[in-house]
């Protein structure tokens, strides 16, 4: 072994093995606070956007370009989470995506060029979905049994954060009228939650690193590639909504900028009581029929939304809409388990990578329509991909696994 692998194996076992409690619900609350700090910074973007759009005097499709940015780096990076897991462990990598979040979050509040903006994002991205994909393989490895519930247990502090982000915004731009201070709260945040990781205890797992040879055994799966794809989609839309809550609810219902913030708020609130409510269905039925019923609803409902153009009607869609999406990739990540047990960080990386290029594609596309069309109109064509896999469901994901 050579000197750099004695050194990194050295780090790697003092930093692992110190913690102040091995209680695995202690685990699950430090890293379901790293799902609240991700959730709170990718809420923040939506709220970001119009403020952006007047400061820099560009247009929606312009606006748009801050999704690509965020979430490039964020396909690339889950492949490389593997790599420094297993050479490091865990909680280093969490440690060291937190710390470097943070201070980029500071960064921000300092930067007055739009091109910077686009490279803060794309950093903040990096870190942001290591950070947020270490906790779910974390979870998924410390719990052996009902994945499904404490998943979305998970995920619901995702969503707290997503939900707080928002309310955060709207507080600290009515006191100081500057849109970028709402990172120093993200600041202060992840700073606090180093304090957790510390002292949490990470489940030791071997062979964390992406294996080229389980990638390809993972993609020849039609069952498991499916659900990426319904990863991709879903997310996609999800995070299309959640991205542009506040424009269109400015731009083309004439909504005040703070109501429009709190709208996004709601939304969150909704994907939080989904997530709450499908963990506990979680425990009585699977996780594929509870898929395939959520997918049929979130088609007819965000169909629907292509008739509504009162604020107040569109609104409760989108509500009804988050408390069934909301539960839905903590069932895929549960589900890949069922499919492919093993290796969860190549796993979860592939899942990751494909719900990624969805956030990264959908929002922008529907962006650059938004010069043309309105938002919630373009929005509520997505619904094909709900229709699409209404088929997959029902039919295609009888079929034995690895077909």
């Amino acid at each position: 072994m050579v000197q750099g692998e004695q050194i990194s194996v050295r780090v790697k076992d003092v930093f692992n093995r110190f913690f102040l409690t091995g209680n695995a619900n202690f685990t699950l609350i430090a890293v379901s606070l790293c799902k609240f700090l991700y959730g709170f910074y990718t809420s923040a973007i939506g709220s970001l956007l119009v403020p952006i759009g007047n400061d820099f005097h560009i247009s929606i499709r312009l606006q748009s370009i801050v999704f690509p940015f965020n979430y490039f780096g964020q396909i690339v990076i889950i492949f490389f989470v593997g790599y420094f897991a297993d050479k490091l462990g865990k909680k280093i990598v969490q440690f060291i995506s937190l710390l470097l979040l943070g201070v980029f979050a500071l960064l921000f509040n300092f930067i007055e060029s739009f091109n910077l903006f686009l490279v803060m994002f794309l950093f903040m991205g990096l870190f942001g979905i290591s950070i947020n994909t270490i906790a779910d393989a974390t979870v998924s490895d410390l719990f052996k049994s009902k994945k499904g519930f404490y998943l979305n247990i998970a995920h619901v502090f995702f969503g707290l954060g997503a939900f707080t982000s928002p309310v955060v915004f709207n507080i600290v731009y009515s006191l100081t009228g500057n849109y970028r201070t709402v990172y120093m709260a993200l600041f202060i945040i992840s700073a606090a939650i180093l304090f957790f990781i510390i002292a949490a205890r990470y489940p030791d797992v071997k062979n964390e690193k992406i294996n080229p040879a389980v990638l390809l055994e993972l993609l020849k799966s039609g069952r498991f590639i499916q659900l990426c794809i319904f990863a991709l989609f879903s997310s996609g839309v999800m995070f299309s909504i959640s991205g542009w809550i506040p424009t269109l609810f400015q731009k083309n219902l004439n909504i005040s900028a703070a109501i429009s913030n709190y709208s996004l708020s709601f939304f969150w609130l909704s994907v939080i009581a989904g997530r709450i409510i499908t963990a506990f269905l979680s425990k009585k039925y699977s996780e594929e029929s509870l898929l395939k019923i959520m997918n049929i609803l979130m088609f007819f409902l965000l169909a629907v939304s292509f008739f509504l153009n009162n604020y107040s009607m569109l609104l409760a869609d989108y509500l009804m809409f988050g408390m069934l999406i909301g539960g839905t990739f903590p069932l895929v990540i549960s589900y890949s388990a069922e499919i492919y047990p093993r290796y969860s960080t190549t796993r979860l990386a592939t899942v990751f990578s494909f719900a990624a290029m969805g956030m990264f594609l959908v929002p922008t596309v529907i962006g650059v329509l938004a010069d043309y069309f309105l938002i919630y109109k373009v929005i509520a064509f997505t619904a094909v991909s709900f229709l699409i896999y209404i088929y997959i469901f029902l039919k295609k994901l009888r079929t034995t696994p690895g077909t």
